[in-house]
């Protein structure tokens, strides 16, 4: 998830859209949301939390 926040924050706002790697970070966001039901991102976030 890190290697792909550091490549979204080189995508500009235009190519938003059609990025590969937002899809990619959906596809993150569903299976966090598949094994954490009602939490969102609370996992992930955490996770960044405790990284920094």
């Amino acid at each position: 998830m890190q290697e792909l926040e550091k490549a979204s924050d080189d995508i500009s706002h235009n190519e938003r859209e059609t990025s590969d790697v937002f899809a990619k970070i959906a596809l993150v966001e569903t299976a966090i949301e598949d094994r954490f039901p009602g939490q969102l991102l609370a996992p992930y976030k955490e996770w960044q939390h405790r990284r920094t």
